[in-house]
């Protein structure tokens, strides 16, 4: 081969080494590149989840630290459960239920936005399945003893206790209760689990540990028959039935008038109204029992004494007159009840009966029953202010105008009754009987008859 060949093939052969050591360093800068990027991202991206977990379990600790006091607690309840009191236990296994479904919902919320794996998840159901242990123990307790959850203070509906559930056997609440042993192991399991994720995870968070199901024989077949009977047998948790009245308590609208001088009515004698058509009753009910009543119906009669006649006319009594009413009350607790009013008549004496009947036998000594004699005092006598029209015959409707009307119980022109009406407290109508010359019409109520006055005299036309 010539050599000007040669030398250009060498110039070639140099040229294309040169290109091709540039695009070796060219594509070696590109990846040193696309690397670098791609760790920088890697990098930012792990600080954020290093942040999202570290806030996590910051959260968590506070959430896990309430439910380990929470689970110690119910360790407690568990060893003293039948050594405990009704109601103080009913409190209890109500917070218990209350405070674990708060907890649960509180670690429901922290896991958003997640933290890696599924450490939010695992935690939240552990705090969901205590939750519903809990609810499942009390749920157990309730049914095996006849208790109901207590009203919450405050809370809508507080003063309508909840009726107690079905009342389980010793066999089936052993049932409820291993499963409370189930949900409380499943809820361990899960939360070791969200322990484990969240410390391997890029912040190697941590979270303190916490177990509620604990190393105890109290969850298994024969622990759970033994916790039934034990509380079955348990003196302290027997059911105690005590419903009665707080007589002292009873209550009469209007008021009634004091003794003059004492300030009280003298004992025996009746109580004393003021005048009114109407008497109100109310009486406080006591549940001094530990067992939530519902059923109690609070009873009251009105009879009027022998020996007082019913006026008549408007606004006259009956006879004797009922009334009831039903409500329910939880353990230790009492409610003050009104009964609807009785129609009385102003001037007559009665005698008011109170009874409770409780839906169960009572306590030996228990108050149940109770009575109360009043007499409603007569009103003023009326006044006669004005008759329109003043002249008239037989038959002619008059309209008497003045004070003190509402219990009118006759109205006579001179010695002769008419037909009347009472309108209002200042006017009652009339037809005049058959009559002759000048008459005095006298209105009559239970305080007496109106007094003579020149305002009163009716004149019968001649003829």
């Amino acid at each position: 081969m010539p050599p000007p060949v040669r030398r250009r093939r060498r110039r070639l052969l140099s040229r294309a080494g040169a290109l091709g050591i540039a695009a070796v360093l060219f594509g070696a800068l590109v990846l040193a590149t696309l690397v670098g990027g791609l760790l920088r991202e890697h990098s930012e991206s792990s600080g954020y989840e290093r942040a999202i977990d570290r806030s996590y379990a910051a959260q968590g600790r506070l959430i896990v630290g309430e439910s380990n006091r929470l689970g110690e607690k119910l360790r407690t309840l568990l060893a003293t459960m039948p050594r405990q009191r009704r109601v103080p236990l009913e409190l209890e296994l109500d917070t218990l239920v209350r405070s674990s479904a708060s907890l649960a919902e509180e670690a429901a919320t922290a896991a958003s936005p997640p933290p890696s794996g599924s450490a939010g998840a695992d935690v939240a159901n552990a705090m969901a399945d205590r939750a519903e242990a809990a609810r499942v123990l009390r749920l157990a307790v309730d049914g095996l003893l006849g208790m109901a959850p207590l009203p919450v203070v405050g809370a809508p509906g507080a003063t309508a206790p909840q009726a107690p559930g079905r009342r389980l056997s010793v066999t089936a609440a052993a049932g409820k209760l291993a499963r409370v042993g189930l949900l409380l192991e499943e809820s361990d399991r899960s939360y070791a689990a969200g322990r484990r994720a969240l410390r391997l995870a890029p912040g190697h968070a941590l979270l303190p540990a916490s177990t509620w199901s604990g190393r105890t024989t109290s969850w298994t077949t024969g622990g759970t028959l033994a916790l039934a009977n034990a509380l079955v047998g348990s003196p302290s948790l027997a059911a105690i039935r005590r419903v009665e009245l707080v007589t002292h308590a009873l209550a009469l609208t209007p008021a009634p008038v004091p003794s003059l001088g004492t300030g009280t009515t003298s004992a025996g004698a009746a109580t004393v109204l003021p005048p009114t058509g109407r008497i109100g009753v109310s009486v406080v009910v006591a549940n001094d029992g530990n067992v939530t009543e519902r059923g109690i119906v609070v009873r009251a009669s009105l009879q009027r004494v022998a020996g007082t006649t019913a006026a008549s006319g408007t606004g006259a009594g009956t006879e004797r007159s009922e009334a009831s009413r039903p409500i329910a009350l939880s353990a230790g607790s009492s409610v003050a009840v009104t009964l609807p009013a009785f129609r009385v008549v102003p001037g007559h004496r009665y005698t008011i009966a109170l009874a409770v009947d409780p839906p169960v036998p009572d306590t030996p000594g228990a108050t149940t029953s109770d009575a109360v004699d009043v007499r409603v005092a007569p009103p003023a006598p009326p006044t006669v202010g004005q008759l329109l029209p003043a002249k008239g015959s037989g038959g002619t409707d008059v309209t008497i105008l003045g004070s003190d009307f509402t219990w009118v119980s006759a109205v006579t022109f001179g010695r002769t009754a008419a037909r009347f009406k009472v309108v209002s407290s200042t006017q009652v109508t009339v037809v005049a009987p058959q009559g002759a010359g000048t008459v005095a019409v006298r209105v009559t109520n239970p305080g007496g008859a109106s007094a003579s006055s020149a305002a009163d005299l009716f004149h019968y036309r001649r003829g």
